[in-house]
């Protein structure tokens, strides 16, 4: 199924053949393709380009079937900006996000979109546009999986709590957890343990841009 966001695909020139479990992709005709291009085979199969040249190409992805002279689509090699109607999330490729000033049409238009071809000095390698993004597809469906840098900040700002600021107190849940260890101590060091426990913590949660933002105080 088609993605929204993601910058539509074309028909590819020629046939692929694949080998279950390989990496490996065989073209009937020489291609040129750019470092990121999606294949999506007639049967299904998605793959993104390493590197390669001619009719012999390596993917990231490895072939999950043997298949012989299937047609495939692939990115677009044009300066095409249209999106939603066959560009497909690919699992375990790395999506960039692109902005244009201009829409599909052409209009001015804060526009975005979405492709798995690699950005080439920050800029998308066909139409140009600058990269403003990025995210990885795991293989658990098509769901998007955080950067390193953003899954960081939100680890950070699981740690630090919800009342945290950053002239304040950033690091809240830490002072809490301190105090909390204290007052336990307190009471296990009281004459005969017959001291008052001190009362259960609230814990503290939150969503997950909560939990960026609070990485990033």
């Amino acid at each position: 199924m088609a993605a929204k966001t993601l910058r539509d695909l074309v028909a590819g020139s020629g046939t692929v053949d694949t080998v279950s479990g390989s990496t490996k992709l065989v073209f009937s005709s020489a291609q040129q393709f750019k470092r990121g291009a999606t294949i999506q085979l007639s049967g299904g199969q998605l793959f993104t380009i390493q590197e390669g040249q001619g009719t012999a190409w390596t993917a990231k992805q490895k072939a999950t079937a043997t298949v012989s002279g299937s047609s495939f689509n692939t990115s677009d090699p044009g300066t095409g900006r249209t999106r939603g109607s066959s560009g497909v999330i690919v699992p375990w490729a790395v999506h960039t996000i692109y902005c244009s000033l201009v829409d599909d049409a052409g209009n001015f238009d804060y526009y975005t979109y979405v492709d798995t071809l690699l950005p080439e000095g920050g800029l998308h390698p066909y139409t140009k546009d600058p990269m403003c993004g990025a995210f990885y597809a795991t293989m658990a469906g098509d769901s998007p999986s955080m950067m390193t840098i953003d899954r960081l900040r939100m680890l950070e700002g699981i740690v630090r709590g919800s009342s945290g600021t950053t002239f304040g107190n950033p690091d809240k849940r830490v002072d809490d957890i301190e105090t909390r260890m204290a007052a336990i101590e307190t009471w296990a060091n009281s004459a005969g343990h017959f001291g008052t426990p001190p009362v259960v913590g609230s814990g503290q949660g939150g969503a997950v841009d909560t939990l960026l933002s609070r990485g990033d105080a």
